[in-house]
């Protein structure tokens, strides 16, 4: 596992099929599948998912109760994921650039301290929201968390743009939109899927007052990685 550097975090529930789908996205557009693992958050009674076999690239899978929320499930399938740089993924996405990994990488090494926030196009939101952000683990540990763990369903993209927004604030721009590089969202809003039993949030309004009452947690949240920056250039200074 340890020449892994790319970690997608997936949870999924009652879709196997649309996780068939994505892998095989990915499959076709990765450029070294050793390169990447997937790590799943299934519900312990989603029989169907659970039976999920796939040999092209490595997964790896969580079992958790139902209801779990998604901020818990997204920390949990960072715990256990082993890459450099995790991603955030829906099992409603599509990736469409060839060698979309390598642009990932690339868009990383001008920040070699690892504090940056990278996202591609989901042909939705497009620049406006991070949809499936991407982050170092190094960025996640400064953090302490990917997100709070109560977050049910929503805000968790908005979550971590708006820490980076107030990052950029101070002076340090370290978000990368790369346009060409399409995640496609299949989101049925958009009339690109059938909505489901998934697709029904309980209670989104719940998220919307969480979102505003963690405005402290990310104002703290950028002055951590603040703190990781300038740490990371103090020790570069150091004489050997």
């Amino acid at each position: 596992m340890s020449q892994v550097s790319l970690s997608l975090l997936l949870p999924t529930r009652g879709r196997l099929s649309s996780v068939l789908r994505l892998f095989e996205s990915i499959r076709q557009t990765v450029s070294n599948s050793a390169d990447i693992e997937v790590v799943l958050f299934m519900d312990e009674d989603d029989h169907e998912s659970r039976g999920l076999v796939w040999d092209r690239f490595h997964t790896s899978t969580i079992i958790g109760k139902p209801g779990t929320p998604m901020g818990r499930m997204t920390n949990a399938c960072f715990e256990a994921s082993h890459g450099r740089y995790v991603m955030l993924l829906n099992d409603d996405v599509q990736f469409r650039t060839p060698g979309w990994d390598r642009r990932v990488h690339e868009a990383f090494e001008k920040f070699p301290d690892g504090i940056a926030l990278v996202y591609g196009n989901d042909q939705d939101q497009a620049a406006a929201v991070p949809t499936f952000p991407i982050l170092s683990r190094r960025c996640c540990q400064v953090l302490g968390k990917i997100c709070p763990l109560s977050y049910r369903n929503l805000h968790i993209d908005a979550h971590l743009h708006d820490i980076f927004r107030r990052l950029r604030r101070r002076g340090y721009d370290r978000i990368i939109y790369l346009p060409d590089v399409i995640f496609e969202h299949l989101h049925h809003t958009i009339g690109k899927s059938l909505p489901d039993g998934t697709s029904q949030k309980r209670d989104p309004g719940y998220d919307d007052l969480l979102f505003i009452s963690f405005e402290s947690d990310r104002r703290f949240a950028a002055e951590r990685l603040i703190q990781g920056i300038e740490a990371y250039r103090a020790a570069m200074v150091q004489p050997v």
